[in-house]
């Protein structure tokens, strides 16, 4: 089992893979929110009207693909309280069943705040919230934030759903961390910690995560795909009239891209932040493709590829370095709980495209590339990591044992597949 993120050796979420082709009833509910304004008299001056803006246009967007105005819970403005979004979000969990389909998107002001215990699913010690319209100012004794949501509940639903086998795809046009930024048109979509009374904000352990919103969200055999405007700590930009994140999005949406990858690749630099089973076709809509199959039956990548194994990832450091390995054809390679991989790529002969999945023991995928793959030109290395983890690390529960695959897929620029090899691993 791994925790990994897009081209760094971080923290993201193994994502499942169903293997369970879309039933022909099965629905498409959803929860938009824009939480645009704020109760709060010192949090006013701060709202984002086009938040309501992208909560409208995403709906309007997803509407072309049969989601019927029943199934939609739209939520704007004033209305957008913590307690409203969590119930609609209670509500799509109880009435999502297997098969079913997802989408939580969320626009707004997001910040960052110190956890109140050692959180392994916060290598930097840090919380992601998301500001609805009633937030205030940090509570010292509980150590929370009201009128604000918290990565690991909205994470709580998305794992309650995915047990459940629904399929989850989770958009947050939202900065999750940083200050207010100057110099540009643009708001960016962040209020700093000091301006809720949170006070010092820097990373408590020094590493950095890329888990955003959806932490906790990792068991279940639903698949699960996220989209988000900005890594924690980054920002997210809104124009006025809503997030560039938002417009983007929806103008690709009109084209129907036949994936989710396709569809951030439409996108382009205004969708930066991407993980989860991309591969799987949009809005979950059939069967994902076997990625192993197709990898078992291309020749082997035409360049050198080497691993190490250190413990420089997600978990407390521990000293040790194995360095550099070679990748052995056949070979399954041993891993202690919180090992961190790196896997180097050498110098192709012609440009590439490298797409990077992984699948852990309980069959869940994890891509560790963008959407268009990993690009590998001549002249010039490249690399992909993961944390390796053999327990849940919020219940430590055990999580399954067994062999676990990175599949790697080399694409020509005509996008055909042309090579592919696999790398095995297991817990020791």
């Amino acid at each position: 089992m791994i925790r990994i993120a897009p081209l760094l050796a971080l923290v993201a979420l193994p994502l499942a893979i169903s293997q369970l082709a879309g039933r022909a009833e099965a629905r498409i509910r959803a929860v938009f929110v824009g939480a645009s304004e704020f109760d709060e008299a010192s949090l006013q001056r701060f709202a984002l009207p086009g938040a309501a803006r992208d909560a409208q246009r995403m709906a309007d967007a997803l509407a072309a693909y049969e989601l019927d105005p029943a199934d939609r819970r739209l939520l704007t403005g004033r209305a957008a309280t913590a307690d409203a979004i969590r119930a609609a979000l209670d509500d799509l969990a109880r009435r999502s069943t297997s098969g079913d389909r997802a989408i939580i998107f969320l626009s707004g002001h997001g910040t960052q705040a110190p956890t109140s215990t050692d959180d392994g699913l916060e290598p930097d010690g840090l919380d992601e919230w998301f500001l609805a319209a009633d937030a205030g100012r940090w509570n010292r004794v509980t150590q929370s934030l009201p009128g604000a949501i918290k990565d690991d509940e909205i994470g709580q639903h998305v794992r309650a759903m995915r047990a459940a086998g629904v399929d989850v795809w989770v958009l947050i046009d939202s900065c999750t961390g940083g200050g207010l930024l100057r110099g540009t048109q643009a708001t960016p979509k962040s209020l700093a910690g000091s301006l809720l009374g949170i006070g010092e904000i820097a990373p408590s352990r020094g590493a950095a995560d890329t888990s955003g919103f959806v932490d906790a969200g990792l068991a279940g055999g639903g698949r699960l795909v996220m989209f988000a405007a900005a890594g924690p700590g980054q920002v997210a930009w809104d124009d006025g009239d809503g997030g560039r994140f938002t417009k983007a999005l929806a103008s690709a949406l009109e084209e129907r891209p036949a994936s989710f990858a396709a569809l951030a690749a439409k996108g382009g630099a205004a969708i930066p932040w991407t993980t989860g089973e991309l591969s799987a076709p949009l809005l979950f809509d059939g069967r994902s493709p076997d990625l192993i199959e197709l990898a078992q039956g291309l020749p082997p990548l035409p360049f050198d590829t080497q691993l190490s194994i250190d413990d420089r990832g997600a978990c407390k450091n521990r000293g040790r370095v194995t360095g550099r390995l070679p990748i052995e054809a056949g070979r399954t390679v041993a891993l202690d709980h919180c090992d961190h991989v790196r896997v180097d790529f050498g110098e192709p002969d012609a440009p590439l495209r490298l797409e990077a999945w992984y699948r852990d023991a309980g069959g869940s995928y994890s891509g560790l590339a963008p959407p268009a793959g990993l690009s590998l030109l001549p002249g010039r290395w490249a690399n992909v990591g993961f944390t390796f983890v053999t327990r849940d690390p919020v219940s430590g529960r055990p999580l399954p044992a067994g062999e676990e695959q990175l599949i790697l897929i080399a694409r020509d620029v005509a996008g055909t597949a042309t090579a592919g090899t696999i790398l095995r691993f297991r817990g020791r």
